[in-house]
C-alpha cells in the first residue's frame, strides 16, 4: 500500500509537535466522505513562538501549533477571552498580514485598537492567510485554505498557497495599494521562510552549535503557487535558497567598550516563571565581553521584558514589561528589584483614573529626571516622577492625540526624548503617524504636530540637536525623516529641500525605502545596497555624534545605516533572523559601538560603524559578537529554554547620548564612567565640556 505524507504531517514533523506520527493512515475504504471540520480555534497568547496557538483547543485541522489547514468555508476563531478568563495578560490586535489577492474584503480582519476581545473570520478563497498583532508584530499565525481538487502531476495532494498574495504595507487591510506579488517569487519564499522560523523555536539560530549548518526545517511537501505551478518540495526549495552556512565561532571585539550592556533576552524561559511569562535581563561587561548575570525576577511576572533606560546617576535601570502592565526599577550594580509599578491595576494609577497597558519603551527627561514610558496598548505616554530614594511615582498620562485632528487610538511604541528635555516624539503604531509633544509653552504641555508616517510606525530617534528625527515604519518597510522642533531651518539634505522655506515642526521631509532595488519576483537588482534588503525595520537610534541612523531589519535580517547629512541609505550589513534592537555605547579611546540584537538568534553583534573615524560608513563592519546563552552565568532563576533568544531591548551603561552624558557623576574620578570617556564623548556634538557631576 502506498505511503504518503500530507502537509499537516510534514509540518508536524518539521515543528516537532508531540503526538504526530509523521505518516498518514491508509486511505479509507470507499463510502461517504466525512463532513469537513470547518472551525479552527487559535488562542492569542504570550508564549514565545506560539503567540497564535492551536494547542490547548480542539483542532483536528492543526498542522503545527501556529498553522491550520482547512477546507473552503472554514470559520477561524481567535480567542483572547475563554469563559471570562483572559488568555493573555497583554492587549493585541488580530490583523491580516498576508492573504490571497483574490480574497474578498470580508476575508480580511483587523481591529480599530488594541483589545482583549474575541474575533472570527470565515475563509472561502483558497490560499495562504497570515495573521499578525500590530502591537507585537513578531506574533504570527496562519491558515491555508486548501482546495481538495488541486493535485500534483502524479495525482498526489498539493496544497494551495495562492496564485498571487497581498502583503499589508498600508494603514488599512482594505487599502487597494497594499503590495500584491506572485506567490512563486522571492518575496513569497521569504514570507514562507520567515513564518516557519518565527513560529518554531527549534528553527531559531543557536550560536552555541558551532560547526553545525543552520538549516531550519520546513514542510517537505508540494505546494501550488502562481499559475498553478507546483513546488514539489518546499523544504528543499527554501533550504537551497536561503540556508546551509555553518555556525562559526564567535570572536569578541579587539577594542574594548566602556561599562556594561543590558539586553532584554525577551523569549528566554526560566523554571519558576514558565512559558507564560518569558523573559530575562542579560548583563554583559563591555570591557571583557563576558556575561555578568541574568535576571529573571522569578517572583514577578516580568512578562516579555522589552526595553531599558538608566537613571542619570546610572544607579537604576528602568525595565518595561511589553506584554504585561508593569514597569520595574532595578538596582544596576546588584540586579535586585527596587520597585514594581503596576500601571493598570496598581494603586499607583487607581487614584488617578489612568492606565497604561503594554508599556513598551522607557526614557528619562534630561532636565527633570522624570521617566516616560509609551503605553503601546493605549493612547498615550505615562509620566512618572523620580523620588529622592530612586523610586518612581505616577504623575500623569499624556495623550498623543492632536485635539485639532484626532484619529484612531495612537498606541505609541518606541518614543524618544529631546536632548534638552523640551520635546518628545512618538511613533504611533496604530494610527500610522508620529506625534511631537512640547513640554514647555503651556503648564501641562501640548501636542505640536501629528503627521502621517507609514504603516505600523514602531520606533523613533532624534538628532542630538533635535533638528530632525526619524521614524521606522514596520509594515511600510521605510524610514520617515521628520523635521524637528528646533532649529526651524531649511533642510539641506540631498533631494530634501522644500522650496525656499523651512519645514514646520514635525513635518515629514522624506521617506527612505529599505527595499531599494528589490524586485518582489526575482529579488535584488543591481540597485540593492550591498546586494541586500531591509524591510520590517524596528529600532532606530541616532549615533551620539549625529552622523548616522542605524536600524535592525527583520525581513532582510540586516542592519541598515543611514547617513543623516544626506538622509540616504548608505550600507546594509548582514545580521540574523529577526534583527531588532539597536543602541550605542562608548568605545575605549573614543568613538562608539552600535550594539545590535536579533529576536531569533542568541548573540549580540558589535558594529563599528566608522572604524577610521572619517565620518563615512563605507568601512562599517561587525567587529565581534557575544553569545547570550551561558549556563554558568549567575542567575536568580534557572534557565529552562530558548537560551539567550528573543533579544529586543538593549541599553549601554553609561548613557552616552547628548543631554544625558553630561549628567554622568564623577564617583571614583578617572575610574568612573564619566572619567573613562574622552573629551569628544563627553560632549558628542561639541560645545563646552561639562565637568563630571559630583
Amino acid at each position: 500500500m502506498k505511503r504518503y505524507v500530507t502537509l499537516g504531517a510534514a509540518l508536524c514533523l518539521a515543528a516537532g509537535v508531540a503526538g504526530c506520527s509523521g505518516e498518514d493512515p491508509a486511505p479509507p475504504a470507499a463510502g461517504p466522505a466525512p463532513a469537513p471540520i470547518a472551525t479552527v480555534d487559535f488562542r492569542v497568547t504570550d508564549i514565545p513562538g506560539y503567540f497564535f496557538d492551536l494547542d490547548g483547543m480542539t483542532n483536528p485541522n492543526k498542522a503545527t501549533r501556529s498553522l491550520a489547514i482547512v477546507p473552503p468555508g472554514a470559520k477561524i476563531n481567535f480567542w483572547q477571552d475563554l469563559n471570562g478568563v483572559k488568555v493573555a495578560e497583554s492587549k493585541h490586535t488580530v490583523t491580516s498580514l498576508i492573504w490571497p489577492s483574490n480574497a474578498s474584503t470580508s476575508e480580511r480582519i483587523d481591529q480599530a485598537s488594541a483589545n482583549q476581545d474575541n474575533h472570527s473570520v470565515t475563509l472561502t478563497t483558497p490560499g495562504l492567510y497570515v495573521y499578525v498583532c500590530k502591537l507585537h508584530p513578531y506574533m504570527l499565525g496562519a491558515v491555508i485554505v486548501d482546495d481538495p481538487n488541486t493535485k500534483t502531476a502524479t495525482g498526489d495532494a498539493a496544497f494551495d498557497i495562492g496564485d498571487k498574495l497581498t502583503l499589508l504595507i498600508k494603514r488599512e487591510v482594505t487599502d487597494p495599494a497594499n503590495l500584491t506579488f506572485d506567490s512563486n517569487s522571492n518575496l513569497g519564499l521569504r514570507a514562507l521562510r520567515a513564518f516557519f522560523i518565527v513560529t518554531n523555536p527549534a528553527n531559531w539560530k543557536d550560536y552555541t552549535k558551532v560547526g553545525q549548518a543552520y538549516k531550519p526545517a520546513y514542510p517537505a511537501v508540494p505546494v501550488v503557487v502562481t499559475a498553478g505551478a507546483v513546488v514539489d518540495d518546499l523544504n528543499a526549495t527554501l533550504q537551497a535558497t536561503f540556508d546551509g552556512e555553518p555556525i562559526q565561532v564567535q570572536k569578541k571585539p579587539t577594542i574594548k567598550g566602556i561599562g556594561e550592556v543590558w539586553v532584554d533576552t525577551q523569549f528566554e524561559l526560566t523554571e519558576q516563571k514558565g512559558p507564560n511569562f518569558p523573559g530575562t535581563m542579560t548583563v554583559l561587561s563591555a570591557t571583557d565581553w563576558n556575561l555578568k548575570r541574568k535576571i529573571a525576577l522569578p517572583t514577578k511576572k516580568m512578562n516579555n521584558g522589552h526595553n531599558f533606560w538608566t537613571s542619570h546617576d546610572q544607579k537604576e535601570i528602568y525595565q518595561t514589561e511589553w506584554q504585561g502592565n508593569s514597569l520595574y526599577v532595578i538596582n544596576r550594580e546588584t540586579g535586585a528589584l527596587i520597585q514594581e509599578l503596576d500601571l493598570v491595576n496598581g494603586p499607583e494609577v487607581a487614584s488617578k483614573g489612568i492606565k497604561c497597558h503594554d508599556p513598551a519603551h522607557v526614557m528619562t527627561r534630561v532636565d527633570t529626571q522624570q521617566v516616560h514610558t509609551g503605553c503601546n496598548g493605549d493612547d498615550g505616554v505615562m509620566e512618572l516622577n523620580r523620588l529622592s530614594d530612586g523610586k518612581l511615582e505616577v504623575n500623569r498620562l499624556i495623550s498623543m492625540q492632536d485635539p485639532n485632528k484626532p484619529t484612531k487610538q495612537t498606541q505609541p511604541h518606541a518614543h524618544w526624548m529631546g536632548f534638552d528635555g523640551k520635546h518628545m516624539v512618538t511613533p504611533n503604531s496604530n494610527s500610522a503617524d508620529s506625534t511631537m509633544y512640547e513640554f514647555t509653552g503651556q503648564a501641562t504641555g501640548q501636542v505640536v504636530s501629528k503627521n502621517e508616517t507609514g504603516a505600523v510606525s514602531i520606533a523613533s530617534g532624534i538628532m542630538p540637536d533635535s533638528s530632525k528625527y526619524y521614524v521606522t515604519n514596520y509594515l511600510g518597510h521605510s524610514i520617515s525623516v521628520m523635521n524637528g522642533p528646533l532649529p526651524l531651518s531649511n533642510y539641506t539634505g540631498t533631494g530634501g529641500l522644500k522650496g525656499a522655506g523651512p519645514y514646520a515642526p514635525g513635518e515629514k521631509i522624506k521617506d527612505i525605502s529599505l527595499l531599494q532595488g528589490y524586485d518582489p519576483k526575482n529579488g535584488c537588482t543591481s540597485d540593492c545596497v550591498d546586494g541586500l534588503i531591509g524591510g520590517f525595520p524596528v529600532q532606530i537610534p541616532i549615533s551620539p555624534d549625529g552622523k548616522f541612523a542605524i536600524t535592525g531589519n527583520t525581513l532582510g535580517g540586516t542592519i541598515s545605516i543611514v547617513d543623516t547629512a544626506t538622509d540616504t541609505l548608505v550600507r546594509l550589513i548582514p545580521c540574523d533572523p529577526g534583527c531588532h534592537g539597536v543602541n550605542f555605547g562608548a568605545k575605549e579611546g573614543g568613538g562608539y559601538y552600535a550594539y545590535i540584537t536579533p529576536k531569533f538568534a542568541n548573540r549580540l553583534l558589535v558594529l563599528d560603524y566608522d572604524p577610521n573615524k572619517d565620518g563615512k560608513a563605507d568601512d562599517a563592519t561587525v567587529v565581534g559578537a557575544v553569545i547570550l546563552a551561558n549556563d554558568s552565568v549567575p542567575t536568580d532563576d534557572k534557565i529552562a529554554g530558548n537560551k539567550g533568544q528573543g533579544s529586543q531591548g538593549i541599553m549601554a551603561v553609561p548613557n552616552v547620548y547628548n543631554g544625558w552624558v553630561q549628567k554622568l557623576p564623577s564617583g571614583g574620578g578617572t575610574a568612573s564612567f564619566c572619567g573613562q570617556l574622552v573629551t569628544a564623548q563627553r560632549s558628542p556634538i561639541g560645545g563646552t565640556i561639562p565637568p563630571c557631576t559630583p
